[in-house]
C-alpha cells in the first residue's frame, strides 16, 4: 500500500468519525425521548471506526518497513543532491508515519472514552457520564495538522530521489 492509500485510510477514519457523531446525536435524541435503551447503531459505527483505525495501524507498520528498505536501498548514493533528497525523503516519511501514529493513538483513546461513556449512559444514566474525549480528538486534529506540514514537498523529494535510484 502506498502513501496515498494511507492518506485515504486516514480520511476514511475521519468520515467514519463524522458518521458516528451523527448517529450518536440521533440516538441520543431517541434515548432522551425514551424511545431506545441502547445505542446499537452508535456502537456499530464505533466498531467500524475502530476497525478502520486498526487497518490504518497495520498500514503504518508496513510503511515503516518500506522506509527502512528505502534507507538500505539508497545508502550507496554519493551525489550531494541525491543524498540531500534521500535524507529529506526519509525524514518526511518518518514524520508522516509518526504523526499518523499519534493521530491513530489519539483517536483510539477518544473512542475508548466514547465507548465507556456509552456504557455508563446505558447502565447508570446521564449523570454517570464523566469521560471527556475532546482532548483526545483535539490531539488527533493537531497530529493531522502537523502531518500536513511535515510532508510539504515530499512528492518533489521522492521524484528527485527516484531519478537517482533508477
Amino acid at each position: 500500500m502506498g502513501l496515498q492509500e494511507i492518506i485515504d485510510l486516514t480520511e476514511r477514519v475521519g468520515d467514519l468519525d463524522e458518521e458516528r457523531r451523527e448517529t450518536w446525536r440521533a440516538e441520543l435524541d431517541a434515548f432522551e425521548a425514551g424511545e431506545i435503551e441502547r445505542f446499537a447503531q452508535t456502537r456499530e459505527a464505533l466498531d467500524a471506526e475502530t476497525d478502520a483505525l486498526a487497518d490504518l495501524r497495520e498500514e503504518l507498520d508496513r510503511e515503516m518497513e518500506n522506509v527502512d528498505e528505502l534507507i538500505e536501498y539508497a545508502e550507496f548514493l554519493t551525489v550531494e543532491q541525491a543524498v540531500r533528497h534521500r535524507d529529506q525523503t526519509v525524514e518526511k516519511l518518518e514524520a508522516h508515519n509518526e504523526h499518523l501514529r499519534t493521530f491513530h493513538d489519539a483517536m483510539t483513546d477518544a473512542l475508548s472514552v466514547v465507548e465507556s461513556n456509552l456504557d455508563d449512559l446505558e447502565s447508570r444514566g446521564v449523570d454517570a457520564v464523566e469521560g471527556d474525549p475532546e482532548p483526545h480528538f483535539r490531539r488527533a486534529r493537531e497530529a493531522l495538522e502537523a502531518h500536513n506540514e511535515a510532508v510539504e514537498g515530499l512528492g518533489t523529494n521522492m521524484t528527485i530521489l527516484n531519478a537517482y535510484l533508477v
